[in-house]
């Protein structure tokens, strides 16, 4: 599964951190409530809101930034109703700042907007041809939407105004990668990581590439890379366990798979990971007791079905083993074909 990574801040440290040339606008006669709304990075969301609103409420302030930093911690907190309504103000006070129009875009994406966040980042780019970010984050929007060529065509952009952007080549990578076209998306997932090597989603994005090339050591290599920075990485987790089982690691298998049902209980893909693990071991009867807690769930679950006919038939079980194995086919024809390339048979 490829990760997008986040978007690209458009204002350095916390979201709520308004560009410190608004502040500029604020005068020594700032009041108290509007040198707390732009104090920048000191204060939690909640008390932006508050600072700020006050300053608003006060009059005499209609600075875009009182607006900017409001909606900045309105987002940060998921209200991205009051947020737009905060950004709608900053673009009409400062109908010419690419930042607003950039900011707002941001909010459009997290609704999943993603045609009004377009909008706005073209809005900032025509104001501000440069902006490295807003080419980036058109990017992701232009991704979500499925338009891989135009992602990559921004993020491709982005990267010549900013080569030290490695949001832009993981998020090119995962561009690539839905093209098909592994080899472009391995190079892209390469740089962001020499960029910076404790991008945990870019490791975790070319060891499932690797995974998918039947890599196993490169995948497990990032994989162990990934947790070396974040050690509940839950993607490298379930990654490595299946790496480890498909090449016989299977203690190994095992361990990580663990250690993923302790983070996330009851995970059915750490259960059927695991299982096999254990198919694959000789554990039998660990085995059924995973693909069971499996299906008591998701009764239909292929892999769980097939993975207990394997096992039951193991145990000299023809008859409960033969009705899993075509109850698996039955939803997934190819579910046979498709494990024996794994090795599970």
């Amino acid at each position: 599964m490829r990760t997008f990574g986040k978007p690209r801040a458009f204002l350095a440290g916390s979201s709520v951190v308004a560009a410190a040339c608004w502040a500029a606008w604020a005068f020594g006669q700032a009041t108290d409530h509007l040198q707390q709304c732009l104090g920048v990075g000191k204060l939690g969301a909640d008390v932006l809101i508050r600072e700020c609103t006050a300053a608003v409420q006060s009059g005499g302030h209609t600075l875009p930034v009182l607006y900017l930093t409001r909606a900045a911690a309105y987002a940060d907190k998921g209200d991205y109703e009051r947020a737009l309504a905060d950004y709608d103000e900053a673009v009409k006070l400062a109908p010419h700042t690419a930042l607003a129009f950039a900011l707002r875009g941001e909010v459009h994406a997290k609704r999943r907007d993603y045609d009004s966040a377009i909008a706005d980042y073209e809005r900032a780019i025509e104001l501000e041809p440069n902006l490295a970010s807003a080419f980036s984050n058109r990017g992701l929007a232009w991704a979500s939407k499925g338009e891989f060529r135009l992602a990559i065509a921004d993020y491709t952009k982005a990267i010549q105004l900013d080569p030290n952007l490695p949001v832009a080549f993981n998020n090119r990578g995962t561009a690539h990668d839905a093209r098909g076209e592994p080899e472009a998306a391995i190079a892209d997932y390469g740089e962001a990581i020499r960029l910076d090597p404790k991008y945990v989603i870019a490791h975790d994005n070319r060891a499932n590439a690797h995974l998918n090339r039947r890599e196993y050591d490169r995948a497990v290599a990032d994989f162990t890379a990934a947790l070396q920075v974040q050690g509940s990485d839950r993607v490298a987790l379930r990654g490595r366990c299946w790496a480890h089982t498909l090449t016989g690691h299977l203690p190994a298998a095992v361990a990580d798979c663990n250690q993923l049902l302790r983070l996330q209980p009851g995970d059915a893909s750490a259960l059927n990971m695991r299982g096999f693990a254990h198919l694959k071991a000789g554990q039998i009867d660990k085995a059924i007791a995973d693909f069971d807690a499996v299906l008591r769930s998701d009764p239909k679950n292929v892999g769980s079905l097939y993975g207990r006919g394997l096992a039951r038939l193991k145990k000299h079980e023809a008859v409960q083993g033969n009705a899993d194995i075509a109850a698996a086919k039955a939803i997934k024809p190819d579910v046979e074909q498709e494990l024996a390339g794994y090795g599970i048979q």
